[in-house]
């Protein structure tokens, strides 16, 4: 019987299993691929946002900026790189100077630090290579690069060096209440069962369906697929801060970003799909 079982070995699930480590708890991760981080934990900017763009107040905007404290001693204790290299939202007509401003208002009620307009030489300055037609940009000082690979990895060895059990290549397929009204759960799996107080469902982009398998119905995913062009190491130095356009409602947009070992990230796009599996690349999205 374990205390908690993890359904889901990316980030999340990873970052879960190393801090429940440091308890006196019987913990698992179960995860349907060979290894962890192969889900949407491998396939994304490698950003660690400054806070300013979620909604003040809100759940997402509390933990975007406790995360982002986190990432200087998490990352010193796992022995990985992390670099604060900054972000810019960059605006090129005064209508998004304005939306600049709004952003800029978000991020003082969330109490984002070292965060502000700049404009003129000191852009210039900061981004020499940004389009001329640039006149202002958001610049936050805290927002960082890391690489997921290591970071997932790092955290799922810390965790089992502290006693986790991860099982690879174990897929969740139904969810049994032992005994009703009691914290008590039995995951039937393609490989065995497994017994459980607690269930935490990091499953992702799966995760309404494991939720649906508990008996839950209270949301539903609906998958979106972004596709990025990674640049040579010789193209790094163009660009000295996280590049984005001013937000739509459509989402951050196309960014420019270096990334922890060298290159050059640029993307994503960005559209629904309905197979959630479906990780191809095509020429129209490049």
């Amino acid at each position: 019987m374990y205390d908690v079982a993890i359904i889901g070995g990316g980030i999340i699930g990873c970052s879960i299993a190393r801090e429940l480590s440091g308890y006196s708890l019987k913990v698992c991760v179960l995860e349907k691929a060979s290894d962890v981080g192969c889900g949407t934990s491998k396939a994304n900017s490698a950003i660690v946002h400054a806070g300013y763009d979620a909604s003040p107040g809100s759940l997402k905007a509390k933990l975007n900026l406790e995360g982002n404290s986190l990432y200087t001693t998490v990352c010193k204790e796992l022995s990985i790189p992390f670099k604060r290299v900054g972000s810019i939202v960059v605006a090129f007509d005064e209508k998004e100077v304005a939306d600049l401003n709004v952003l800029y208002e978000k991020g003082m009620k969330n109490k984002t630090p070292e965060m502000r307009i700049i404009a003129g030489e000191e852009l210039r300055a900061l981004e020499p290579y940004l389009a001329e037609q640039a006149v202002a940009a958001l610049y936050a000082k805290t927002a960082g690069i890391i690489c997921p690979f290591t970071l997932t990895i790092a955290l799922a060895e810390n965790a089992c060096t502290n006693g986790v059990n991860f099982f690879f290549d174990t897929e969740v397929q139904a969810v049994y209440a032992m005994r009703p009204g009691e914290p008590r759960f039995v995951l039937k799996t393609n490989r065995a069962l497994f017994e459980t107080k607690y269930i935490v469902n990091a499953a992702g982009v799966h995760a309404d369906a494991i939720s649906q398998m508990a008996g839950g119905d209270s949301f539903f995913l609906t998958p979106r697929k972004g596709e990025y062009c990674i640049l040579d190491k010789d193209q790094r130095n163009l660009v000295t801060t996280v590049i984005f356009q001013v937000p739509t409602k459509m989402g951050k947009g196309i960014l420019v970003a270096p990334t922890i070992d060298g290159n050059l990230l640029i993307g994503p796009n960005a559209h629904n799909i309905e197979d959630k599996q479906d990780t191809r690349i095509t020429a129209e999205g490049l």
